[in-house]
């Protein structure tokens, strides 16, 4: 229902009250009775929102029903709680006609590990609701987001230290804290969400707008990425582990150069970003730039050394041993460079964002004009 706006006359009531009606249509659409409470809240612009007593407990919680019956797949159904958790829901109540399936259980029990401050309080043969207690707005963004770069770059970093001998303890505990990362991603995107819908959370943790809710969401949504490439380079280390005597000293040296070079592109971009650091940004996404051209030479070159080496046994700068490389072998090779490549990409994003948040402050270095005749 949407009412079209309206005036009404204040008027005096008593000796020293204030009045006004409400609106025919919308007091029948709710049902309202003489002697029924109407709550108001004021929000930092000074409007007023009028709710019912109902409304008012639906505002303090909020709760949601899924019907399992219509997800079919596990996944699906996964993905909805996830992305029910990031609106902010309180309650979230999944049901069933007949019984659960239980892959549908082992999903919802997977999604509540990873989502922080939610938990199954009952559980049936055909329900399972799960309960939210984390108060957000004990949860600065500020924090949330140095928290999500410090797990995506210790990720990158421990794949860098894995390369050096294909150590598939380190690359293994790079993969494990991708969940950290989901988790820290996921209650930030619940966050913003909750400072988007209500102004007074906005306030309360300092965030200056829309704009800021944007970029803050590009911001993790960088990092989460960051992250994700972290485990799939990971990923290449453990499966070229058996490979690494037919890798050459030399190209094993590139690869944890290009790697070196985005991870501290990645750190200028994060620190430029928090201190509005618009030479520092520039800094880096000059550095990506230098980065893609590296990148783009090296892919040519261990394409080239790798068809030499097929035909002639004495070309050992970047393949060792007597046998021709398996396309395979180069395929995952090429895929950590430009993993690498992906993440200076991702902190260039970063930059970008930076420079654009940092504009739309008065700065010596760019202020707007006042308009004149």
């Amino acid at each position: 229902m949407v009412l079209i706006l309206e005036s009404r006359k204040v008027q005096r009531v008593g000796a020293s009250t204030l009045a006004i009606s409400l609106p025919k249509e919308w007091v029948n659409n709710l049902g309202l009775k003489k002697g029924e409470l109407i709550f108001f809240e004021e929000d930092e612009d000074g409007v007023l929102k009028l709710m019912t007593l109902e409304q008012m407990k639906q505002e303090q919680e909020r709760m949601v029903e899924v019907n399992a019956d219509l997800c079919n797949d596990p996944k699906m159904l996964g993905r909805i709680l996830t992305g029910i958790y990031s609106l902010g829901y309180d309650t979230v109540r999944i049901v069933s006609a007949h019984r659960l399936k239980n892959e549908h259980v082992d999903r919802i029990r997977d999604v509540t590990s990873k989502m922080m401050g939610i938990g199954i309080m009952e559980e049936t043969n055909n329900q399972v609701t799960l309960q939210c207690s984390l108060d957000i707005t004990k949860f600065p963004i500020h924090t949330l987001l140095r928290r999500l770069y410090i797990i995506a770059s210790t990720m990158h970093k421990e794949v860098i230290d894995a390369l050096s001998e294909f150590e598939v303890r380190l690359a293994e505990g790079t993969i494990r804290r991708k969940r950290e990362a989901e988790t820290m991603f996921w209650i930030l995107v619940r966050l913003l969400n909750s400072c988007q819908k209500d102004k007074n959370i906005a306030k309360k943790l300092k965030v200056e707008g829309p704009f800021q809710i944007l970029r803050y969401r590009l911001i993790a949504q960088y990092l989460r990425l960051i992250a994700d490439w972290a485990e799939k380079i990971a990923k290449k280390v453990i499966a070229l582990r058996n490979y690494r005597k037919v890798i050459g000293e030399d190209l094993l040296h590139e690869i944890t150069k290009i790697n070196e070079q985005s991870y501290g592109a990645c750190h200028k971009a994060i620190n430029s970003f928090f201190s509005r650091d618009v030479y520092l940004a520039n800094e880096v996404m000059e550095t990506y730039d230098e980065i893609q051209k590296a990148e783009e030479k090296l892919q040519e070159v261990i394409c080239s050394y790798a068809y030499l080496h097929g035909k002639s046994f004495s070309v050992n700068k970047y393949f060792k041993g007597e046998k021709p490389i398996e396309p395979c072998t180069v395929a995952q090779i090429s895929f950590m460079i430009w993993g690498a490549r992906r993440i200076a990409e991702l902190g260039s994003e970063i930059a970008e964002t930076a420079i654009h948040r940092t504009l739309c402050n008065k700065t010596k270095l760019c202020k707007e004009l006042p308009i004149t005749d």
